[in-house]
């Protein structure tokens, strides 16, 4: 049987039912309404419904088909008039059985009947004197197993640290484990940066991710970005859905409904911290998200899944996080180390975006997620796995959840104050530097290189210049010694022409490395290319 796409709707005293059914069998049609159960069959449809509130059928109920649309539309009063019905756009709770009552069983004291005869008392004990002589002989044996005190039984420990079935998990809420056992590293690395997940325990993925991250890091991309911002701007400026539209706007699309339906019954059962986990894990992935639709103007590309992925530290390293700013600072270093652009009031914007998702409701939610879902279905690399792992439950268990959730990570959001310092790459003193050099550049060229190329002008410096050292992050170690570079830069008073030509040919040098890593960068087909 095949579940029809459906849309309720309410006033004060109906509920509207419309079902979009166009090859059903209108002859055999058959509803059926009681409480809070509802039922429709229309070969080869059929549909029930578990709702918030108890509606029956009487002389006022209507129902009406069209031919056309293929729609039926049918109407129900509420049994209490006035009630509100709660959460009728959330497709999969609706599917979701009724839960059954727990039978409760009586508690049962078990009681000996008395010795009524001199015959039971006489077996009785008969039993004893057998028990007691079994006693006498297990304490022989105990005596007899002395020897044996330290006979211990051993095992051999597993040769491979890492492998562990408690601490490899991952997935919705970390309830997964050996998924991705059979497939090969080569397949793994196209849709995420974790090696060998079946095998890394969740308390390293942290430190191989920020690992990973700091080698990735870019100085020349990043300053590039940094001191010529203007494309920059024209993301940062764009009006998104989410800032034009209140939460009564918020509709589900035939395409979005397609997918709720098809979701699976689930019900999760959570504890505080696994709830914790899980909401953070929402914000990790929505940041990915709203970078996304951002940057590129409200129009997804072929390179919106990767963008998703890439950003989201709970989809491309399955961490799982316990603070909000740790989940912060987590997305912004990603947006400073791979998509196209990267900088740091772009990544501020985003996190303003989170808020204005989260304040449309778990409506709004859910249909960013279901766009997520497109994004990892259509990709060319198998993304299709992470709806497998995250995504499909994330979009049951949010319809589940109450608004305090949202309100939760609201209310965290907006205390949290991230600063530059924290982000770990020395953003300050590469900024700093890096306007130092710009700006003497363009006094003495009398600003004529304005116009010109700015990584040419960063890197051929003329040498009467003051000596300025910038501070250059190292691809192994991004916390070397740039504070002490930075203020050398700034109190630097006196001509040196050494000190300027070894600038200069530093520059070259990073503009040199930039370059290579661009050239294999292009060469991996599951990242776009750096601008």
């Amino acid at each position: 049987m095949l579940t029809p796409r459906f849309e309720l709707t309410q006033t004060e005293d109906e509920v509207l039912v419309v079902i979009h059914a166009p090859y059903a069998n209108i002859k055999d049609t058959e509803v059926h309404v009681e409480g809070c159960d509802f039922r429709f069959f229309s070969n080869p449809y059929y549909l029930r419904l578990n709702l918030p509130g108890k509606i029956e059928e009487n002389d006022a109920s209507t129902g009406s088909y069209d031919c056309e649309k293929g729609d039926f539309s049918m109407r129900f009063s509420k049994i209490n008039k006035g009630e509100h019905f709660e959460n009728l756009d959330m497709i999969s709770s609706l599917l979701l059985p009724s839960t059954q009552k727990q039978v409760q069983i009586p508690n049962i004291e078990v009681i000996s009947n008395p010795v009524t005869n001199e015959t039971d008392l006489l077996k009785d004990n008969e039993a004893d004197e057998k028990d007691d002589n079994v006693d006498d002989n297990n304490a022989d044996d105990d005596d007899d197993d002395d020897d044996d005190e330290w006979f211990i039984p051993q095992t051999v420990p597993n040769e491979n640290p890492y492998v562990s079935l408690n601490n490899s998990k991952y997935g919705f809420a970390n309830k997964i484990s050996r998924a991705l056992d059979a497939f090969e590293e080569s397949w793994l690395a196209e849709i995420i940066d974790l090696p060998r997940p079946d095998e890394t325990p969740v308390n390293l993925r942290r430190n191989l991710r920020e690992k990973h991250e700091s080698s990735s890091f870019n100085v020349v991309h990043y300053i590039a970005e940094y001191l010529e911002p203007e494309q920059i701007e024209d993301c940062i400026q764009f009006k998104a859905e989410w800032e034009v539209i209140s939460e009564k706007d918020v509709v589900f699309s035939e395409k979005e409904v397609d997918i709720l339906k098809e979701l699976p019954n689930k019900e999760y059962l959570l504890d505080d911290k696994e709830i914790l986990n899980v909401s953070l894990g929402l914000v990790d992935i929505l940041f990915g998200f709203c970078y996304n639709h951002r940057t590129t103007l409200g129009e997804s590309t072929v390179e919106s899944g990767w963008t998703v992925a890439k950003l989201s530290s709970s989809l491309s390293w399955f961490e799982t996080f316990g603070k909000l700013k740790d989940v912060l600072i987590a997305c912004i270093r990603r947006s400073l180390c791979f998509p196209l652009f990267r900088n740091w009031n772009l990544s501020l914007k985003v996190i303003e975006d989170i808020k204005q998702v989260l304040k449309l409701g778990k409506k709004f939610v859910v249909k960013c997620l279901c766009e997520i879902y497109t994004f990892f279905n259509s990709s060319c690399e198998p993304r299709y796995v992470l709806n497998q792992l995250y995504i499909k439950d994330y979009l049951i268990w949010i319809q589940q959840s109450q608004n305090s959730v949202f309100e939760f990570l609201l209310k965290e959001l907006n205390e949290v104050n991230l600063k530059k310092e924290e982000i770990g790459f020395d953003l300050v003193s590469l900024e700093t530097s890096a306007y130092d050099i710009y700006a003497n550049d363009l006094i003495i060229e009398n600003t004529k290189t304005s116009d010109g190329d700015l990584m040419t002008s960063f890197s051929n410096m003329a040498l009467n210049k003051k000596p300025i050292t910038p501070v250059v992050s190292d691809s192994d170690d991004t916390d070397s010694d740039s504070d002490s570079d930075s203020t050398t830069s700034s109190s630097s008073n006196n001509s040196d022409c050494n000190s300027a030509s070894n600038l200069s040919n530093q520059s070259k040098k990073h503009e040199s490395s930039s370059k290579s890593s661009e050239s294999l960068d292009s060469d991996d087909h599951s990242e776009p290319r750096d601008a």
